[in-house]
């Protein structure tokens, strides 16, 4: 089958990546990520914060599903396998031109459904109900049990592929930094980018305080704690 927004047959291993919604209570998803992160400390909603993550390694997790296409908008895997893309466990193993996949798709599309309620959903509403905003209540979505029938196996010539994108992302490697400040997960060891290094400081990197630290809204916030930092208006320098 042909997927119908490229015109063309696609695979796709899938991930664990949550899903999200575009839209959420009235606005952009991300408007509610940044505004969430940066107040709901205020009112007592620190689960955006650095502080409230389930462990070090949460700080590279992936970000959610979201397209920017035609103004935005949902990706459901789901969906998408209904109109034609073939869906697939982790890709396993490569041998000369034979693909493995992991058996357990079933179990990475809940995880990728249930990311979003399970956490960033939860913060986004304890932060509206704090801050009494007027927000409209987003409608339910309804439960998607469908599932895909793919192989575990797949040769690339039979199948007729002819081109394999790596959308893995994008790695922390700060190795060039010569000093040790890394932890065990190749992240500065700091207090709100205030590295243990006399003069070396951060801000840009994923969950540096909250969850707004690498995007472009909310890197500026983080850089106005390390400017304090650098004036001494913190009292460590």
């Amino acid at each position: 089958m042909l997927s119908p927004a490229a015109s063309r047959e696609v695979h796709l291993a899938v991930s664990t990546c949550p899903e999200a919604p575009r839209r959420y209570r009235g606005h952009d998803i991300l408007y509610w990520l940044l505004e969430t992160a940066k107040h709901g400390p205020e009112y007592g909603v620190n689960a955006l914060t650095r502080e409230a993550l389930p462990s070090p390694a949460a700080r590279l997790a992936c970000n959610p599903l979201l397209s920017g296409t035609d103004g935005g908008h949902d990706i459901h895997l789901r969906e998408l396998g209904r109109r034609g893309m073939h869906l697939h466990g982790r890709l396993e193993n490569i041998d000369d031109g034979d693909l493995t996949f992991t058996d357990d798709l079933p179990e990475h599309l809940t995880t990728v459904e249930a990311g979003f309620n399970n956490r960033m959903r939860k913060a986004i509403d304890g932060y509206i109900a704090a801050a009494r905003i007027d927000a409209p209540e987003q409608p339910a979505v309804s439960l998607d049990d469908w599932l895909p029938s793919e192989p575990s196996t797949l040769n690339l010539t039979d199948a007729g592929i002819t081109s394999v994108l790596w959308a893995t992302g994008y790695g922390l490697d700060l190795s060039f930094i010569d000093i040790p400040v890394l932890d065990e997960w190749g992240y500065p060891k700091h207090t709100r980018g205030v590295t243990e290094q006399a003069g070396l400081y951060a801000v840009g990197l994923p969950w540096l305080t909250r969850h707004y630290s690498s995007i472009r809204g909310g890197v500026g916030l983080d850089a106005k704690l390390v400017a304090n930092a650098l004036q001494g208006a913190d009292g460590r320098t």
